[in-house]
């Protein structure tokens, strides 16, 4: 009755129907975890010379002089 298409075509839609829900459940993990190379964006000179500061690598003097660099 299916002439021959049935048995093949059915297993191709079910490799395809799980590779996309294999993506989906990817891509929504990633999205939770907070995206990964979306904090790459985040690393603004601003925020790194914040980052130094907090850690004691630069004085006040240094970090007050680098701001007023940045924000001309």
């Amino acid at each position: 009755m299916m002439m021959g298409y049935g048995f093949g075509f059915g297993m191709f839609g079910l490799v395809i129907n799980f590779l996309l829900i294999l993506g989906v459940v990817y891509w929504v993990i990633k999205w939770v975890r907070g995206g990964g190379e979306s904090r790459i964006d985040d690393n603004t000179p601003e925020r790194i010379l914040n980052e130094r500061f907090a850690r004691g690598e630069i004085t006040e003097e240094e970090y007050l002089r680098m701001k007023s660099i940045l924000r001309d």
